[in-house]
């Protein structure tokens, strides 16, 4: 999985089933991955601009790229 972003304060999580947090921070860990997803089911990927962005009223263009192996 890859984010390409035109503002660098642009990340995402991945969340899995019924879990409470993220298997994936793309904010602590970059925004380009690799994830063995445990189990079946619907996860759950949040594209955001961090609060600092947000509070500026910041736009960003952006790709999201899945690779399914």
């Amino acid at each position: 999985m890859q984010l390409d972003a035109g503002n660098p304060s642009l990340y995402f999580n991945i969340t899995a089933p019924g879990a409470n947090e993220a298997l994936y921070n793309s904010s602590m860990d970059g925004n380009g991955t690799t994830v063995a997803i445990p189990s079946s089911g619907k996860y759950v990927i949040d594209v955001y601009l961090m609060r600092n962005a947000a509070r500026r009223n910041e736009t960003a263009d952006y790709t999201l790229t899945l690779y399914v192996e």
